[in-house]
């Protein structure tokens, strides 16, 4: 992390994956550039999940791109088991990671059967042939809990749930280190909804694979994933253990993500912390915090001065990008908050 290494993994053993000082801009016409991420580091333990939430254009897709090697940044550095690896990778360097798109019918070709499609990946990957390959589709489906009698059918032919754990079983085909999910749940039924997280839980488990977690979805994150990272344009403004973020945010914009999860089967907050205005554009930033013009707790220091994400004071494992990162937010905005449940308990 910025500032710190607290908030990752704590062994000495080389990270999953890192990302240091990971920076992407795009061109916009002559001399000017948008900033779409800046300055991100994380590290994420094997066996590990991230989650990275924010709002609709903060920058997590691009995080994941980078990860992925989809994104060249400008600046930065992204690791994989102590690796530094670019976009232009190897063909074992593009297997380390592998990604879970949204829409699990439109990322899975309809004219191909499920056995062929985990066969072409098996062998052009020169991971198995013939007999071999056929074993080992069946046994990626006993992975994501189907039958092997669906080798021979075709994405059409299932639920959106049943297409999710396919395109789960295609990425885990080439022995993944780390996996992306970008939005995994979104695009299927609440009832489907936890079984999917349930099984990303216990691939995690069973096979040592970190997973990071793009997701607008509280309820999701804190279902599957041990620590949360927070963005704001661009920027990460809190990371820390899910549960304890959750339970206790230091930064005003992670107390107002959680002050907006809808309660319907107990006591919504007594009052809603309200944002003033949109968040600003990435090409014409704010001075001092980017938060502070929305932010019920600014203060003129704010407009001046950019905090860095650091150690909050007597919690070991959390950063936060705010000057009041020490104090408690539940004493700044009383009232204005109750933690989200896990997807299954809602």
């Amino acid at each position: 992390m910025t500032g710190s290494a607290g908030a990752g993994p704590t062994s000495d053993a080389p990270s999953a994956l890192r990302l240091r000082s990971l920076s992407v801009s795009f061109p916009l016409g002559h001399r000017r550039r948008l900033v779409a991420v800046e300055d991100v580091s994380v590290e994420l333990a094997k066996g590990e999940s991230l989650g990275l939430v924010g709002e609709s254009g903060c920058g997590k897709t691009t995080v994941a791109r980078c990860i992925a090697g989809l994104q060249r940044p400008v600046a930065g550095e992204v690791s994989i088991d102590g690796v530094v690896v670019d976009s232009n990778r190897s063909r074992a360097e593009r297997r380390d990671v592998q990604l879970i798109f949204q829409d699990p019918f439109s990322s899975l070709n309809p004219r191909m059967s499920i056995g062929v499609m985990l066969t072409e990946l098996l062998t052009s990957h020169d991971l198995a042939h013939g007999v071999r390959a056929e074993e080992r589709c069946r046994e990626l489906l006993s992975l994501v809990g189907l039958p092997s009698d669906a080798l021979t059918r075709y994405p059409g032919a299932f639920s959106g749930g049943q297409r999710q754990r396919i395109a789960i079983a295609r990425a885990l085909a080439v022995e993944p280190r780390v996996i992306v999910a970008d939005e995994p749940v979104s695009a299927l039924d609440v009832s489907v909804q936890a079984t999917i997280l349930e099984l990303f839980a216990d691939l995690r488990d069973r096979l040592g694979i970190s997973l990071v977690m793009i997701s607008h979805n509280l309820a999701a994150v804190r279902h599957v994933c041990d620590r949360v990272a927070v963005m704001y344009l661009g920027k990460l403004v809190e990371v820390g253990v899910t549960s304890e973020v959750f339970s206790d945010p230091r930064h005003p914009y992670t107390r107002t993500l959680l002050n907006a999860v809808p309660h319907v089967r107990r006591d919504p907050p007594k009052h809603r912390i309200r944002l003033d205005g949109e968040p600003p554009s990435p090409l014409s930033r704010p001075t001092g915090c980017s938060f502070h013009p929305r932010c019920p707790r600014a203060e003129a220091r704010c407009t001046l001065e950019e905090p860095e994400l650091l150690r909050v004071a007597g919690l070991r494992e959390r950063e936060a990008a705010c000057h009041f990162r020490d104090e408690s937010m539940a004493a700044m905005f009383p009232n204005t908050f109750t933690e989200p449940r896990r997807i299954d308990e809602s």
